[in-house]
């Protein structure tokens, strides 16, 4: 039995927020105490939103340190955990198609659960969540391991967006799993 999809929801919203908060890291057009007013204001949202407590620890670290002060690491984290916000997207049916690497930054600015900021309808948005059947993420999660397994690179692009899509996939289907818990596919 997979996951509640309120729960996939409020996971959505946490990773959607740490994607915004990669954004806030790495863009140089918009001043530094702009985006660093943008990012406590969206922390300070997060028991609006009511995903305080599915804020991870490590997610915490990243959410709360200043714009600037991430790490090279720290951003390939964040930007990953972006990465599978758009994974929840598709299993709540909010996107179409399961998404590939090529559609990420689009299903984000056009499908995400944050929409264009408002947090009532965002908390409402996952709220009203439903899941994807079993069936078709197990298919899904097939997929992207037989994708993980057709790459010839342990580095390649699309292999690691498929292993960021089985783990997000493999803990929506397995609620023993905890979200930091490694998988294998």
């Amino acid at each position: 039995m997979p996951r509640t999809a309120l729960d996939v929801a409020r996971r959505c919203l946490v990773l959607e927020l740490l994607a915004q908060r990669s954004v806030l890291e790495i863009d140089a057009e918009v001043p530094v105490p702009d985006r660093e007013r943008a990012r406590v204001s969206w922390c300070g949202r997060e028991s609006d939103l009511g995903v305080k407590d599915a804020v991870a620890p490590d997610e915490r670290v990243w959410l709360d340190r200043p714009v600037g002060q991430l790490s090279d690491d720290d951003l390939d984290d964040v930007h990953g955990r972006g990465l599978g916000a758009v994974i929840l997207l598709w299993a709540l049916g909010r996107v179409e198609a399961r998404p590939t690497l090529a559609v990420v930054e689009d299903v984000l600015a056009d499908k995400g659960l944050l929409g264009d900021g408002s947090v009532a309808k965002a908390r409402a948005a996952a709220e009203a969540a439903t899941l994807r059947s079993e069936a078709e993420l197990d298919e899904a999660l097939a997929a992207y391991a037989r994708t993980r397994g057709k790459a010839k690179e342990v580095d390649d692009p699309e292999r690691i967006f498929a292993g960021v899509a089985a783990h997000h996939l493999t803990w929506v289907l397995d609620t023993s799993m905890s979200f930091e818990d490694d998988v294998e596919v």
